[in-house]
Parts: C-alpha cells; sequence; structure tokens
C-alpha cells in the first residue's frame, strides 16, 4: 500500500527531526536505566529500522525546506503483509512518545523536551499515517483485514 505524507511545513518536519535526532544523541550519552522512556524510545527506533522499509519522507522535507516551500508531500510504500504491523508501530510510537514527555518535564531526567508545535507535528502525522493504514487494512483481503482486527497476541 502507499500512504501519502502531508501537506506539512517542511520547516516544521525538519525541526521535529532534528529535536528526535538530539534526543536520541542524548539517550546515548545519558546512562539511562533500562526500561526508562528514553531507553525504550532507543529500542522502538532501532527495531522500526529494522522491521520496514527505509522512505525518503526526511529527504523530500529537506529539499522543500531548502527550496523555501511551505508544504511537501511524500508518498512511501508499505508492504500488505506489514500494514497491521505498521498500525502497531503507530499506536506503540504515540504512547511511547507521550511518556517521553512526561518524562522530559521531570528536572532529573535531563532530556529536551518536545516544543509545543513539534509535539503537535508529530500528533498529526501520525494521526493521518494511521488513518490510511487502517483504512488499507479494511479494505484488504477477507482473511487479511479479520488478521488486522485481532489484537495483538490473540489466537
Amino acid at each position: 500500500m502507499e500512504l501519502e505524507i502531508g501537506p506539512f511545513d517542511p520547516a516544521l518536519h525538519v525541526r521535529s527531526r532534528d529535536h528526535y535526532e538530539a534526543v536520541r544523541r542524548e539517550i546515548r550519552l545519558l546512562e539511562l536505566q533500562p526500561g526508562s522512556p528514553a531507553v525504550r524510545l532507543e529500542e522502538l527506533a532501532q527495531r522500526l529500522a529494522a522491521q520496514f522499509p527505509s522512505s525518503d519522507v526526511d529527504e523530500v522535507a529537506e529539499r522543500a525546506y531548502r527550496a523555501g516551500e511551505s508544504k511537501f508531500v511524500a508518498r512511501v510504500t508499505i508492504p500488505d503483509d506489514l500494514v497491521t504491523a505498521a498500525i502497531q508501530a503507530c499506536d506503540e510510537i504515540a504512547a511511547l512518545l507521550d511518556d517521553l514527555d512526561r518524562w522530559a518535564q521531570d528536572e532529573r531526567a535531563n532530556l529536551l523536551e518536545a516544543p509545543d508545535d513539534v509535539k503537535r507535528y508529530r500528533t498529526a502525522y501520525l494521526a493521518q499515517v494511521q488513518e490510511q493504514l487502517e483504512a488499507a487494512a479494511r479494505t484488504a483481503d477477507p482473511r487479511t483485514a479479520a488478521a488486522n482486527r485481532r489484537k495483538p497476541g490473540s489466537p
């Protein structure tokens, strides 16, 4: 299936990407407890990078940003057999980023907190992706659609 990402402000995408890259660098520098939101974010990023094909969303947004464009749209192909996993990944990402936001507010965490515009952007981005994935799951082959409706871990 093909996802359409956008139209979004490329400057906001670049700011969001740069923020989370900085957070991931901080995570690697800090000695954090296993299971902390920051450590779980790094583990999730590594797992998703291995599980899903790479996309050029960052490159498309970067080109639009450098060209001074006000919006960008990118397309991402997700193999049909990974739609269910992608829906679950969206849920995981959203929940983990919310945990990370709460954790970053604790001054002992010593971690960059996401600015409000970055939080709004990632919410809109994830909602757009999840809506398209769920629509694809509903229109998939009946056997695939039934599998997509099952909760993780259910028979």
